[in-house]
């Protein structure tokens, strides 16, 4: 028989030890802490960014109706007139003259090189004289009717006062006159011409004043959206000046007769104007 060899016992491989736990003391803490600073580094420059390029402001009054209407809350692009100077059309936000620290919202209207001037008696609707803005741009040689569809209804709520210009500070006349705006300086309207203190009081507006170009509108949210410019010179027929129906009328006369002369605009808030305290034309700052 043969004999069977008893066999040792198995030895058991040798297991690894598992690996000692990570540590974790001050790691959490600083994946936090860098998570804070990336979102504040973050939140400081979208505010550099805001500060340098956009404000926001809310129109206070009448003078832009209907392109705008009180408590309108805007966009206003800071950084465009650091590239390049304001066009025609553009509602701008301006420092005014004499006030610097009253904000005002205005249409660009006369830009430099342009001759400009207000003739009260241009257009004869119904009987009834009404007012046009001829511009003859720098390089023509004949005026030009800007055409201005943003103004109110002329049919309900014609443009009726101060409505001759310009003298050389660019403020209203007694009879359409020529000025040919200089270098760096701009004219400036409100649509709605009955009720506006703009360049016809306070005369061209230089370029430093000129603070940013009204972009957006932000509330209420019915009438959301981009502010476009007005139509250009392009669109305007080209007519010349109507000098045989020049006629001076006592109404405007007596508008320019003196600087303590409210202009007759129908109403107390008009003649607040006039005493440098017009309702309806800063912009409160947000």
């Amino acid at each position: 028989m043969s004999q069977l060899t008893a066999l040792p016992p198995a030895t058991p491989e040798a297991v690894p030890p598992p690996p000692p736990p990570e540590k974790r003391s001050g790691g959490s803490g600083r994946r936090l802490a860098r998570d804070l600073i990336e979102v504040l580094a973050l939140a400081v420059a979208l505010y550099v960014v805001i500060t340098i390029c956009l404000q926001t402001v809310r129109v206070d009054g009448p003078s832009m109706i209907p392109t705008l209407q009180s408590n309108d809350l805007l966009f206003a692009d800071k950084l465009t007139y650091r590239l390049h100077p304001p066009e025609r059309g553009d509602i701008i936000v301006l420092r005014q003259p004499g006030d610097i620290n009253r904000d005002i919202i205005k249409r660009v209207i006369g830009v430099p090189g342009d001759t400009i001037q207000i003739d009260g008696t241009f257009h004869v609707v119904n009987g009834q004289p009404r007012p046009a803005v001829l511009i003859k741009p720098a390089g023509a040689s004949t005026f030009r009717v800007l055409p201005e569809p943003y103004l109110p209804d002329q049919s309900r709520d014609p443009w009726t006062d101060v409505d001759f210009c310009c003298d050389s500070a660019g403020k209203a006349t007694r009879t359409p006159e020529a000025l040919t705006i200089p270098k760096d300086r701009f004219f400036v309207l409100g649509d709605n011409r009955n009720v506006s203190l703009d360049s016809r009081y306070i005369g061209l507006i230089p370029t430093a004043n000129i603070i940013a170009r009204a972009r957006l509108r932000i509330w209420p949210l019915s009438t959301f959206g981009l502010l476009g410019r007005g139509p250009g010179l392009a669109a305007a027929i080209l007519l010349p000046l109507p000098w045989g129906l020049v006629r001076q009328r006592r109404r405007v006369a007596a508008l320019v007769t003196g600087p303590s002369a409210p202009p007759r605009l129908g109403s107390l808030r008009s003649r607040a104007e006039w005493r440098g305290t017009p309702p309806g034309h800063q912009l409160l700052r947000r």
